[in-house]
């Protein structure tokens, strides 16, 4: 579905954020937000859209998980506020930083954006030939619009964390789309809260719908420079380990240098005693090699058995390196450094930061020195269970992107 409106005025983009309901049935208080709670966060996101009548190409919301996605849906369409995409988290990422309720997002204005998009319900199961044709459908309906003679393009994924496909659907987009940079997160809430998340729950909000099991490609045209990255804090050490048996279906690994994964994992670790959180293991996650630059694959599950499952699967075979942290700060201060030397003081960054590294800064005292970088640069998103990256499935990554300034 693609939307382009055209304007002379170069309006802004416009940021929301809900504060979540201490204790009184919203979200922050672990229970599921109200229909008030619902009513409120739709109304903040039609009041951000201005009073100049401003209309928006693309609304993208980030929602904690008690909010229920087919009423927000329902309460932002009751507004005018259509085209709307979104996510459901553990965090939110907006104006106050991290939140564990409440409702972030953003308005694209149009005359400066115009997007097409595309729902791909149940696409764990989807063919490669109907993906590459679903690539080439919105980019044909963006291509017959104002936003065809846009010069810069980006495209914004949003999957359903538990289709567990993500590694192969970054590939066929990311090739289809043929150097148009790619960003996307994973959406749920099983890092943080595992036993909260039932089956069956929507991660997913797609013009007024709640989806489960589904992605949500949107591709962006815009006159403003963007620049997209993919950032982890992680350094690889000399340490090497050999997977020797796995199942990457399933992202499970059962054995490292021929025994058992976590036996050899935990003392490559350093740790006396194997942990029992797989949180214990943040600090160092595992790490590949591709095209020059090291990626990160952290471990979000222990077994009984001690089998490890990863957010990433790792093939048989494969050689990764033990990470060891950097300096978290100092990383992302370089990272937003290299994006303002690239398109100036970025209007707006979405960003999709991973679970694990939330998890790990709220451990570590980090948070409030992270949550001031971000809101220096106007990032809106979410903890995600994975990001996307051009062609690449990463986790334990920051993966953002930045748009400029129309001024």
């Amino acid at each position: 579905m693609s939307r382009e409106i055209a304007h002379t005025a170069a309006q802004p983009i416009r940021r929301f954020r809900v504060a979540g309901q201490m204790g009184t049935g919203g979200d922050a208080s672990g229970g599921a937000a109200s229909a008030a709670a619902h009513a409120k966060a739709a109304d903040t996101a039609a009041a951000s859209m201005g009073a100049d009548g401003g209309e928006s190409a693309l609304t993208v919301v980030f929602a904690s998980t008690a909010y229920d996605l087919a009423t927000l849906g329902a309460e932002l369409a009751a507004r005018g506020v259509d085209g709307v995409i979104g996510a459901s988290t553990g965090r939110v990422i907006g104006a106050n930083g991290f939140e564990a309720g409440g409702m972030s997002g953003f308005h694209l204005p149009a005359g400066r954006f115009a997007t097409a998009d595309t729902l791909l319900e149940d696409v764990a199961g989807i063919g490669l030939p109907e993906l590459r044709a679903r690539v080439h459908q919105v980019r044909s309906e963006l291509d017959k619009g104002p936003g065809g003679s846009f010069e810069h393009r980006f495209a914004l994924l949003l999957v359903d964390a538990e289709s567990r496909c993500e590694e192969r659907l970054a590939a066929v987009l990311g090739m289809e789309l043929n150097g148009v940079p790619l960003i996307g997160g994973s959406a749920g809430d099983l890092y943080f809260n595992p036993l909260g998340h039932p089956p069956g729950s929507t991660r997913l909000l797609y013009h007024g719908g709640a989806k489960r099991g589904a992605a949500i490609l949107c591709l962006v045209a815009t006159t403003s420079p963007v620049a997209a990255y993919c950032h982890n804090h992680y350094v690889p050490s000399d340490k090497k380990l050999v997977i020797t048996e796995a199942d990457p279906a399933r992202r499970l690994v059962r054995e490292i240098d021929g025994r058992s994964a976590l036996a050899v994992y935990a003392a490559a670790c350093g740790f006396r005693k194997p942990p029992r959180e797989s949180c214990d293991f943040a600090p160092f996650p595992l790490m590949i090699r591709i095209g020059g630059h090291y990626y990160a694959r952290g471990m979000q599950r222990i077994y009984p058995d001690g089998a490890l499952e990863f957010a990433c699967a790792l093939e048989p075979g494969l050689v990764v390196a033990l990470a060891k942290p950097g300096d978290m700060i100092a990383s992302l201060d370089g990272l937003f450094a290299t994006m303002r030397r690239q398109i100036g003081a970025p209007e707006l960054v979405i960003g999709a930061d991973c679970a694990a590294r939330t998890a790990f800064m709220e451990r570590q005292g980090l948070t409030k020195g992270i949550e001031s970088r971000l809101c220096d640069h106007a990032v809106t998103g979410f903890s995600s269970l994975g990001e996307q990256f051009n062609t690449m499935h990463a986790n334990n990554s920051f993966t953002c992107l930045g748009i400029a300034s129309a001024s």
